[in-house]
């Protein structure tokens, strides 16, 4: 494997253990990471590329970002729960009050991204 190749590889596997460690952490986002894991491995791994893309729990990520389609009630409400959660102990925790009013600024900023973004019926699935 030439060395491009070998990079390539190695950072989307390590995209993809980001991505999936976004899915549990609401602060860090899944998608992006995903999507830059797939846009590595085109390039490194064919295999690869069609196993992230074919893969039960992460694919419906790139497939909703690049169908379009949005995410279905269920996925949105684990999203914001997730949010909140992690907001509100972040809130609790934080010692200082401007610290406090800044997360929660960016609380109801992500609670409307989300509440925004189109609403699919079913989940994205692969096309072709």
């Amino acid at each position: 494997m030439k060395i491009k190749q070998t990079f390539y590889m190695v950072t989307g596997v390590l995209m993809v253990a980001l991505g999936g460690v976004g899915v549990l952490l609401p602060l860090l986002p899944t998608t992006p990471f995903l999507l830059l894991a797939a846009f590595l491995f085109a390039r490194s791994s064919p295999r690869c590329h069609d196993w992230l893309l074919h893969q039960k729990h992460l694919s419906p990520y790139i497939h909703a970002f690049r169908s379009r389609t949005g995410l279905t009630k269920p996925q949105k409400l684990r999203i914001g729960i997730s949010i909140s959660l992690a907001m509100g102990a972040s809130v609790y925790f934080a010692p200082i009050l401007a610290v406090k009013c800044v997360l929660v600024v960016m609380w109801a900023f992500w609670t409307v991204v989300l509440i925004r973004m189109k609403t699919a019926t079913e989940p994205a699935t692969p096309q072709g």
